[in-house]
């Protein structure tokens, strides 16, 4: 585990003590192993402009070390110092921010307006020496790196003031009818509802007979999730256009999972499209997106969102032409975005809500996600997944913007029921979308071993359906979509 760990000050002012604070973390055996430090005046060596480098390294770092000192600086842009630039930049994003104040006298106006802001964060801690500063430093570090080693276990953690009473029955039988595994099913009846939790890692019994849910379970089952402190309200919002301004539909949510995912299931459904535009086709219920990849991007945002992290939110918002889905907290060390879909293994910050999910319909085939979802929407000839890693996980899937995009395997995703239709005709209306081919009366009699007379009046019925077009080619006609 590497941390990234940006130092913003006044350079002029704290150019001994930023020297000091790198030097003396490189040279700590733990602390070189674990914490990867960014000082711009040591680390800007790039043919890139410098307010580039800072502010692409202050965007990818893990921490933020703010030293306020005598001097505000000089003011850089949106009339806030480089120091205070870089701390918007970084907040608006991420929230593992620390400020360090040198005790000093006749500090300026802007210097004393900014340390008060430090304190009102509540995230701040005075100074005199830099021996002093570098030992508060490295309190903080070692107290993050131990809350990130420890989040693997997040979801585990017990909550002894919960008990079965906390458990919502509506939310057992949504979990009962997702089930994959019939020998869980079968176990409801048999054994008490406490001892079937327990055995699906969503809590324990302690030694007095005692049912404590855990995190994962108090996710997943509990009547009211608030109680326990856990972040994880999401948003869903269907904006009119392209941009988010303008709401048409909102729907924001504390339930737990299974509620959760039938209230997504009924958002999504009334903010998406059904059918087309192109005459017979309108007839035929065409889904604008492929639904398995939105709720698998849906399922994956809500199963390894970062619970540690505090004042964010999972957001599910519908534009005209895209779906945006994020998830706070960047993808567990060591996936990158370049490695998604490429290395199997599964790497879970949620190893208990993973193992709950991966006992349902929602979770099939644990790890191999990304790789539906490409593939998914693939199959409805739309773009690739587009997947952002900065702190939040962001997947963005482009949709047909309005236009009619038929999918390449008409018989799964199209339902041709009141067309009557006869599986030829399907299979011509596959080969015409996927392969962009034509037919005449008779490569279409050849290809299906059929007379001149039957080709003929299965492609006139696509055409009268308004399902094809058809054209005039020298003495023959061509059928196409």
């Amino acid at each position: 585990m590497v941390v990234k760990v940006f130092i913003s000050s006044n350079q002029t002012e704290f150019s001994e003590e930023r020297k000091f604070l790198y030097e003396e973390l490189k040279k700590d055996s733990f602390f070189s192993e674990t914490v990867e430090l960014f000082v711009f005046e040591i680390d800007s060596g790039s043919s890139l402009p410098s307010d580039e480098v800072f502010i692409g390294a202050v965007e990818e770092s893990d921490i933020y070390i703010g030293l306020i000192g005598q001097h505000y600086g000089n003011i850089y842009k949106d009339d806030v110092s480089a120091t205070e630039y870089e701390f918007n930049a970084y907040s608006s994003k991420k929230h593992d921010y620390y400020f360090f104040v040198k005790k000093c006298e006749d500090r300026d106006e802007r210097s004393k307006a900014f340390r008060k802001r430090a304190r009102d964060l509540n995230k701040y801690k005075n100074f005199t020496t830099k021996e002093d500063l570098l030992r508060e430093v490295k309190r903080v570090l070692r107290k993050f790196i131990n809350a990130k080693l420890e989040s693997k276990d997040f979801d585990s953690e017990i909550l002894l003031d919960s008990t079965i009473d906390d458990v919502d029955p509506e939310a057992v039988e949504l979990f009962k009818d997702a089930l994959r595994e019939s020998k869980i099913k079968d176990l409801f009846g048999v054994r008490e509802l406490d001892k079937i939790l327990e055995y699906i890692d969503a809590g324990k019994i302690d030694y007095t007979g005692t049912f404590h849910l855990n995190k994962a379970g108090a996710l997943f089952f509990a009547k009211d999730i608030t109680k326990f402190d856990i972040e994880h309200e999401i948003k869903m919002v269907r904006f009119n256009g392209i941009e988010a301004y303008d709401i048409i539909d909102k729907l924001f949510s504390r339930e737990s999972f299974f509620k959760l995912i039938d209230d997504f299931n009924n958002f999504f459904s009334r903010n998406t499209r059904l059918g087309g535009t192109v005459k017979g086709w309108e007839r035929v219920p065409l889904a604008e997106y492929p639904e398995e990849a939105v709720r698998e991007a849906f399922i994956n945002a809500i199963a390894h969102r970062d619970y540690t992290l505090t004042g964010g939110c999972i957001t599910f918002y519908i534009y005209d032409d895209r779906i945006e889905i994020a998830s706070p907290g960047n993808l567990p060390f060591p996936l990158t975005v370049e490695t998604l879909g490429v290395k199997i293994t599964p790497r879970h910050r949620n190893k208990n809500i993973c193992g709950i999910f991966e006992k349902t319909k929602y979770m099939e085939h644990i790890g191999t996600g990304i790789t539906r979802m490409r593939r998914e929407m693939d199959e409805f000839n739309l773009p690739e997944p587009e997947f952002i890693n900065d702190g939040y996980f962001q997947v963005i899937l482009k949709g047909p913007n309005g236009k009619l995009i038929l999918p390449k395997n008409l018989v799964k995703h199209v339902n041709f029921n009141g067309l009557q239709l006869n599986e030829r005709q399907i299979s011509a209306l596959e080969k015409m979308n996927v392969e962009k081919i034509e037919f005449t009366h008779k490569s279409y009699a050849e290809l299906f071993d059929i007379s001149l007379a039957t080709g003929k009046r299965d492609l006139l019925d696509l055409s009268k359906k308004d399902l094809v077009y058809k054209k005039k080619v020298k003495n023959a006609y061509v059928y196409y979509i």
